[in-house]
């Protein structure tokens, strides 16, 4: 096997923008399903990265949505 050095490591995988988000900052998604995904996808990021961040996932005219509270 051989050792490579200098490869730089890919860029996050996740398809949700929460490295980005402020307090109150939100972004809608389409279906339960996807607003599902991305609630337990936050969480996981939370446990991983923020702790002290939460989120909330609600239910809104045109789908679902997921908002930093904190």
């Amino acid at each position: 096997m051989d050792i490579e050095k200098d490869i730089s490591l890919p860029a996050s995988r996740c398809r949700y923008p929460f490295d980005q988000m402020e307090p109150g900052d939100s972004f809608l998604l389409t279906t339960k399903e996807r607003g599902t995904s991305a609630r337990v996808a936050g969480r996981r990021f939370v446990l991983v990265n923020q702790p002290s961040w939460r989120f909330s996932l609600r239910r809104v005219e045109n789908g679902w949505r997921l908002w930093r509270i904190v």
